[in-house]
């Protein structure tokens, strides 16, 4: 199996460390090794973490057209329609390597040629804990203010939707797969997913004592609602509050 390590540190904002509640897209120092190549780049790591969420299900292939894994800026966040995805565009300057699914896992390609391939859980986990200390740096700031004009108010609340939906789903599977708890929020109500004694999955209600039982994971992640919403069509809105 291949090697591929990725971390970041020294977050600030455009004009520096010092807070500022209009700078939205947030910077810092990362550290990837791939393989036996080490690279450190100064770039937009609220960029970066939101492509490599995008990488767990979809390929991301190095072009001079899209944006670099860890782009140097991110001047403009372009929502979709409906405001659930974000495409971000940058300079020319940046880091960057391609991710193409394969098998069970990614395989992750240098400009050089030189590739590793890493299993899907152990990408996933170094991706989670990138993206979970990007959000935890943003979490730690003054709340930001959204930008009057509609293209750069759109573009930053996509930005969010897709993270909320994309980390979510990441975490519930790698919740699922190693066979932790996990309680949740929807709407006004309380969930614990957990296993029974007899090892089938339940998600449970803590208001309305109703509990869903499945024979799998999968089965409970494709099947599992919340009334009559699938759990799977609604991850925008779930606030997971614990992995035990």
């Amino acid at each position: 199996m291949g090697i591929f390590v990725i971390d970041v540190d020294e977050f600030t904002w455009i004009c520096g460390p010092e807070d500022d509640p209009e700078d939205l897209c947030l910077h810092g120092h990362v550290t990837v090794q791939i393989g036996h190549t080490v690279m450190e780049y100064d770039g937009t790591v609220s960029a970066t973490a939101l492509y490599l969420l995008k990488t767990l299900t979809e390929d991301k292939v190095m072009s001079e057209y899209d944006i670099q894994m860890v782009p140097c800026c991110g001047h403009f966040l372009i929502a979709n329609q409906d405001l659930s995805e974000v495409e971000i565009s940058g300079c020319d300057h940046g880091l960057d390597w391609s991710t193409v699914h394969e098998g069970d896992g990614v395989r992750i390609t240098l400009a050089s040629g030189e590739s590793q391939w890493i299993d899907l859980p152990s990408y996933r986990r170094q991706v989670l804990q990138f993206a979970e200390k990007v959000e935890n740096y943003y979490r730690s700031c003054q709340p930001k203010k959204l930008p009057d004009d509609e293209f750069e108010r759109n573009g930053y609340l996509a930005f969010w939707n897709e993270w909320r939906r994309r980390h979510t789903e990441a975490s519930l599977q790698e919740a699922l797969e190693t066979g932790r708890e996990i309680e949740l929020g929807y709407g006004d109500r309380d969930y614990f997913i957990g296993r029974t004694q007899e090892g089938d999955w339940y998600l449970y209600c803590e208001q309305t004592k109703e509990q869903q039982l499945f024979q799998t994971a999968e089965e409970l992640y494709h099947h599992a609602h919340f009334g009559t919403e699938l759990l799977k069509n609604q991850l925008p809105q779930i606030q997971i509050q614990c992995i035990l």
